[in-house]
């Protein structure tokens, strides 16, 4: 009979490309790691894995195991999800992991939702980037993650994983953009005001990206999934952004540009459309600013001509959205994000 703890420990192998890497991951030591792959390969009598230089690939029945296992693994999760389907309203705990603007949007909105409606439901919330937080899931150290990824930057798909769709964010264009627009009608006065938090008014002008090649920019921490998006847009636009400031928080972003007279590209839900009432940017949360004096109003966020957008989405193991609790989370995300897709819709 075939351990399958050890097929779990090739397929962290595969992911990380090496035994060291794959160690790292599930907390073993890189000898533990090669002494489980020794003992599935005497099982199998077969080799699962030749070396290239540093890194280490699956040969074809090594993978043919790691997708058996995979679909095994999804079978387990479904006879689990039909056995809890049983109980009549959900209860027991669920691990969330998400990154930190969906902390501050939807999940709170899902928290609300849930007390309301699945009351012994018990949520353990914390936050990590979608990476972690999609490594985690693989690793069953998580039930339901929120993730993204990027039209410029797309992740890879597993049959792992049940993947719900939530929201399209696309990238406005904040800061000292100035006449970047060309010919395209300025947003009013009023929306204006409204500064860097608030809705893309429908009517401001569209700005071309190359337009901002010679304006300075704030751009987001280094090797950072958007910073990568917005060096790849740059570049498809021929210019490499000037870059005077960085940062791993969109807020702070949002004000440096305005503060340097520089330009960045921000997510539109990580801009304070509507956050949940006391997130910091809500209006009326404490340490919230009031809102700035016309003369010294940072211009609204503004449209690109050719749009960048991230895809937001929750994600469990395949299968596990058949399990009651899972599935109410999902619902409840899902129900939360519904709005933000409308404004979207209607900006």
């Amino acid at each position: 009979m075939i351990d399958v703890r050890r097929i779990r420990i090739l397929r962290e192998v595969a992911i990380a490309g090496t035994v060291s890497g794959a160690a790292r991951a599930i907390g073993y030591t890189p000898s533990a790691v090669s002494q489980q792959l020794s003992a599935l390969e005497r099982e199998t009598g077969a080799e699962l894995l030749v070396r290239r230089g540093r890194t280490v690939e699956l040969t074809a029945e090594g993978r043919l195991l790691v997708e058996l296992a995979e679909r095994i693994g999804g079978e387990l999760e479904t006879a689990e999800a039909e056995l809890a389907a049983r109980a009549a309203q959900p209860g027991g705990v669920v691990r969330l992991l998400a990154f930190a603007t969906a902390l501050q949007t939807l999940v709170p909105r899902a928290v609300a939702a849930l007390a309301r409606n699945a009351p012994r439901l018990q949520l353990e919330i914390d936050e990590a980037d979608p990476d972690d937080a999609l490594r985690l899931l693989a690793q069953q150290r998580a039930d339901v993650v929120v993730a993204h990824d990027y039209d410029l930057l797309e992740r890879r798909r597993h049959a792992s994983v049940h993947r719900r769709e939530l929201l399209e964010d696309d990238l406005r264009v904040v800061g000292a953009v100035g006449d970047a627009a060309g010919g395209a009608r300025r947003a009013p006065a009023a929306a204006r005001l409204a500064g860097a938090r608030g809705r893309v008014p429908a009517d401001a002008g569209a700005v071309p990206l190359d337009a901002l090649a010679d304006r300075p920019w704030v751009l987001p921490d280094r090797g950072s999934a958007c910073d990568r998006v917005v060096e790849r847009a740059c570049a498809a636009a021929g210019f490499a952004p000037r870059v005077v400031a960085r940062s791993s928080d969109f807020g702070a972003i949002a004000v440096l540009a305005h503060a340097c007279g520089a330009v960045a590209l921000v997510p539109e839900l990580a801009l304070g459309r509507d956050r949940a009432p006391g997130a910091p940017g809500a209006p009326g949360a404490p340490g919230t600013p009031r809102a700035p004096s016309a003369p010294d109003a940072p211009p609204a966020p503004r449209p690109l001509a050719a749009p960048v957008r991230r895809r937001i989405f929750a994600a469990v193991r395949a299968g596990a959205q058949r399990r009651p609790l899972e599935a109410s989370v999902l619902d409840a995300l899902a129900a939360a994000a519904a709005p933000e897709q409308q404004s979207s819709r209607d900006a």
